[in-house]
């Protein structure tokens, strides 16, 4: 293996890294973001009275419990696909990043 393969390898397990840490601080993200929709969700279960409301922006905006029940959770099951989504491509990085660092090794021992 050349000097300059050596190199490249290498660039290419570092950019794989970097991608795989971003990949994994979005879904720890995306998962913090459901664990407050859960909870939100819980508290409007908990309180079947009074009324609701929801923080847009700098203002608290009146709204209907079941819609915002049923937004909460649309909300919930697009962040939980972005998750599944965020896993799958987290598999197939660190697939790549594997089969890189293999040929990196094989080719540094020749």
């Amino acid at each position: 293996m050349s000097e300059q393969d050596a190199q490249q390898a290498i660039m290419e397990m570092q950019e794989s890294q970097q991608k795989l840490q971003q990949i994994q601080i979005q879904k720890e993200e995306t998962k913090a973001d459901i664990k407050g929709l859960e909870k939100a969700l819980t508290e409007l279960e908990k309180e079947e009275d009074g009324e609701v409301y929801q923080n847009v922006g700098n203002l608290l905006i009146a709204k209907e419990r079941d819609k915002l029940e049923e937004e909460l959770s649309e909300k919930k099951e697009d962040l939980n696909v972005r998750v599944e989504s965020l896993q799958k491509r987290q598999d197939t990085l660190e697939e790549k990043l594997q089969e890189i660092q293999q040929k990196f090794t094989q080719q540094m021992g020749q």
